[in-house]
C-alpha cells in the first residue's frame, strides 16, 4: 500500500512542511560602510515538495511564505525581495502578499524609490519587522527615508536598530506594534543627532 502524504493528519503534514521549507539562517548584517544588501547563506529548503498537488501547493505556500524571513530590497522593498538569493527575487504579489515576517534595509542619506503609503500598505499586520537603519556617514541624511514605518501598524513583532538615535527607534518600534487605526503622538525631536 502506498504512503500518500495528503492523508496524514494536519499537524503532522505541517511539522513535516517546517522541516522542508523553513531556516533559520542568521541574516547578516555587514557593516554601514558596506552597503551591500545583506545575503544569507545557503538555505536548505525543499519548495519542490509544493509540486505534488494543489492541496499541498497551498499548505506548503502558507509555510515558506509565512514562516521565513525574507528581505525587502533596501530601494525596491517588496519588489525585489528575496530570502535565499538577490538574484532570484521573490516577483509574485500573490506570494509576496502571504510574507509574514521581514527584514529591510533603509538607508537614511538617499532618497527612497518607494512611497510612505506603499511601506504602510506591504509591512502592516504582519508578524515581525526588523528595519535595519544605516547611512554611508554619521550624521549623513535625515529620517525622511523613515516615514513610511512610522504609518506601519498591527506588527507583532518589531525591532528597529542602526544609524539612528536610540529614543526613535523604541518611538517606531512602538508605533509599529500599535493596534491598525491607532493614532499615536507624533515625534518630536526629528533633528538627528551628531556623533
Amino acid at each position: 500500500m502506498p504512503f500518500l502524504f495528503c492523508e496524514l493528519p494536519a499537524e503532522l503534514r505541517i511539522a513535516i512542511l517546517r522541516l522542508l521549507l523553513t531556516h533559520n539562517t542568521p541574516i547578516i548584517a555587514y557593516s554601514c560602510n558596506d552597503l551591500r544588501a545583506p545575503q544569507p547563506f545557503s538555505l536548505d529548503i525543499h519548495p519542490n515538495i509544493s509540486l505534488a498537488s494543489r492541496a499541498l501547493h497551498a499548505e506548503a505556500n502558507e509555510v515558506l511564505y509565512g514562516e521565513n524571513t525574507f528581505q525587502a530590497h533596501p530601494t525596491y522593498l517588496t519588489s525585489r525581495s528575496f530570502a535565499m538569493n538577490p538574484h532570484q527575487p521573490v516577483l509574485s504579489s500573490h506570494c509576496i502578499s502571504r510574507i509574514k515576517k521581514w527584514h529591510v534595509r533603509v538607508r537614511l542619506d538617499v532618497d527612497p524609490y518607494y512611497s510612505p503609503a506603499e511601506v504602510a500598505q506591504t509591512f502592516s499586520n504582519t508578524s515581525e519587522l526588523e528595519v535595519e537603519v544605516f547611512r554611508a556617514s554619521w550624521g549623513l541624511g535625515t529620517y525622511d527615508a523613515l516615514e513610511g514605518f512610522t504609518k506601519v501598524r498591527g506588527v507583532g513583532r518589531a525591532k528597529v536598530h542602526g544609524s539612528l538615535a536610540n529614543k526613535y527607534a523604541r518611538w517606531l518600534e512602538q508605533a509599529m506594534m500599535s493596534a491598525p487605526g491607532t493614532k499615536i503622538e507624533e515625534w518630536q525631536h526629528i533633528a538627528l543627532p551628531l556623533a
